[in-house]
């Protein structure tokens, strides 16, 4: 054979055309010839079969040794599919449902807590939400499950979430979804009593740290997500003002967003229990490391954190331990004065689609015994539905290895569009290389 790659690679597959007909068997010097005279992979006509799609044929002429003509990759063909693949790097998705007692009020049908028509809840409707969201993301992602509850130890009542404990744990897998949400849906409501020890509460904030340090102990690569289930509601395992577990909240969640941890939420926001508005808002921004304005009432501004909170145990603990001053005018959340663009996701199908389009990774590893030549990545080219993505290492692609891809910036967030699910790698065969 006069060599390899040509077409088999697509269309980046070779630019060998001017390897010349006489090519066709690698006849000395007519296909060498001709193969250094065009793309180092090509090998004009005679190399459209090659040699499983490698580079040098048996004459030897047709195209630079080790060389793999012209790379698909996800969405797009590559020189020989048994090598080559980049395959996008799984994120680790640690579902954490809030299992208070307002999850299971009703919404709009009427009183009871829990409901007496169950659909009519937060829990049934975004735990459907969450079920959707797996079963679309559920082959491409790491997911495991925990929830957020408790009752009140002052009663009488256990809160793991308060000491450290995941609650319901299921630890995170790849295709995951079945065991995810067969322990989602083995959860019981609530008995009817409001008694204090009995009646569950909603320990979020202490659930959001034990879920992240689960997750910075996870060392598979790939990027580290919460995805908070929540009508909003926060509290140390008690029944404290609603501001001071909403304050941790938010501190907790941007802890872990520093710890590179982002959390995502998807919520109904509870009218109950004397939460202010803009909680769910100020969680998601928290969580995409964004400016966050606090979640408060009327009129009321930062000092009331300290005001309502400072002779709360769990808030104040959690003051001593955050090494802010304990002084009036101190929050444990970092607030400013306008949101930054993220929100929470919403139980509608549009926002379920959305929210797992958000999961898909923007990194990419090339599988296979074989590397790029990251000096001549001006020849590759890489496309999102059908469209070019520039090579940036802001808002386009890069290859921080010979192994890997990086979507940043617009690129990820085009990546990331609800049907956009085509991408495409064209990387000819002159800098794909086979061997360590």
């Amino acid at each position: 054979m006069a060599g390899a790659g040509g077409a088999v690679g697509g269309s980046t597959g070779g630019q060998g055309g001017s390897a010349g007909g006489a090519g066709s068997g690698g006849t000395a010097g007519s296909g060498g010839g001709a193969g250094t005279g065009g793309a180092t992979g090509g090998a004009g006509t005679g190399g459209a079969g090659g040699s499983a799609g490698f580079g040098g044929g048996g004459a030897g002429a047709g195209g630079g040794a080790g060389a793999l003509g012209g790379f698909g990759g996800v969405g797009g063909g590559s020189c020989q599919a048994s090598f080559l693949s980049f395959q996008p790097v799984a994120p680790t998705v640690y579902v954490l449902a809030e299992r208070s007692g307002s999850m299971y009020a009703c919404l709009t049908t009427g009183t009871g807590n829990p409901c007496p028509t169950a659909s009519d809840t937060a829990w049934s409707i975004l735990k459907e939400a969450v079920r959707s969201v797996v079963g679309i993301a559920d082959a491409q992602v790491r997911f495991g499950f925990a929830a957020a509850w408790g009752t009140n130890p002052a009663g009488g009542g256990m809160c793991p979430s308060m000491q450290g404990v995941l609650t319901d744990n299921v630890p995170p897998a790849v295709a995951n979804g079945v065991a995810v949400m067969a322990k989602y849906d083995s959860l019981a409501s609530p008995s009817t009593s409001t008694q204090i020890g009995t009646k569950f509460e909603s320990p979020v904030s202490g659930a959001e740290q034990v879920v992240g340090q689960a997750l910075s102990a996870v060392t598979t690569p790939g990027e580290k997500v919460i995805l908070l289930v929540t009508d909003g509601h926060s509290d140390y395992c008690d029944d404290g003002a609603a501001i001071c577990g909403i304050d941790s909240t938010v501190w907790r969640i941007q802890a872990n967003k520093l710890a590179g941890i982002t959390t995502l939420v998807l919520g109904i926001e509870s009218s109950n229990f004397s939460q202010p508005p803009g909680v769910l808002q100020a969680d998601a921004n928290a969580g995409a490391g964004e400016p966050t304005v606090a979640a408060l009432s009327t009129g009321a501004d930062v000092n009331a954190f300290y005001d309502q909170c400072s002779g709360s145990t769990g808030w104040h603990a959690d003051l001593v331990a955050s090494g802010k001053p304990q002084t009036r005018g101190t929050s444990l959340g970092t607030y400013a004065t306008t949101a930054g663009p993220s929100r929470a996701y919403a139980p509608t199908a549009a926002d379920e689609a959305a929210l797992a389009a958000s999961l898909k990774s923007c990194r990419f590893e090339l599988g296979g015994n074989v590397k790029v030549d990251t000096t001549q990545l001006n020849l590759a080219h890489i496309t999102i539905a059908g469209t070019e993505v520039p090579q940036d290492a802001t808002n386009g692609w890069n290859m921080p290895t010979a192994t890997q891809v990086v979507l940043n910036g617009a690129a990820c967030t085009n990546w990331r569009t609800p049907g956009h699910d085509a991408i495409n790698f064209q990387f000819p065969c002159e800098i794909v290389l086979v061997g360590p």
